[in-house]
């Protein structure tokens, strides 16, 4: 994946971010996944318009459909924790892993950023 779309710093492991990042992961067209401690990802579908968009554009596959996701990962920096976020579309393909397509909305960062704030953290640039 390429570089952060955001990031926040917390005095401590932020186990409230990811909290509330959980909480806010849930309805019919999400999905909420750890992939250890320190990483957790929400995975979205789209509009049906913007996902025929990506499927188009991106050679995806209309069996498997793309979805937005929100992936954060923590790590200790300087005494306390770094959490930076990566924001992508996930398009399957008919061949080979999927491709990630970066996705960048000032909206979701605002969000974002509201998140990290609402739950003890400190964004950065």
């Amino acid at each position: 994946m390429g570089p952060s779309s955001g990031k926040a710093r917390f005095s401590d492991f932020p186990v409230t971010f990811f909290d509330a990042f959980r909480a806010s992961c849930t309805g019919p067209t999400r999905s909420f996944r750890s992939t250890g401690r320190d990483e957790v990802e929400c995975r979205e579908l789209m509009p049906p318009h913007i996902t025929a968009a990506f499927i188009l554009e991106y050679t995806g596959v209309p069996e498997d459909l793309p979805r937005l996701v929100i992936r954060f990962r923590a790590k200790p920096d300087a005494g306390s924790y770094l959490v930076s976020n990566d924001v992508f579309v996930n398009v399957p393909q008919r061949a080979g892993g999927p491709r990630q397509v970066p996705f960048q909305d000032a909206r979701l960062r605002r969000q974002l950023d509201l998140l990290y704030i609402n739950a003890g953290g400190v964004p950065e640039m």
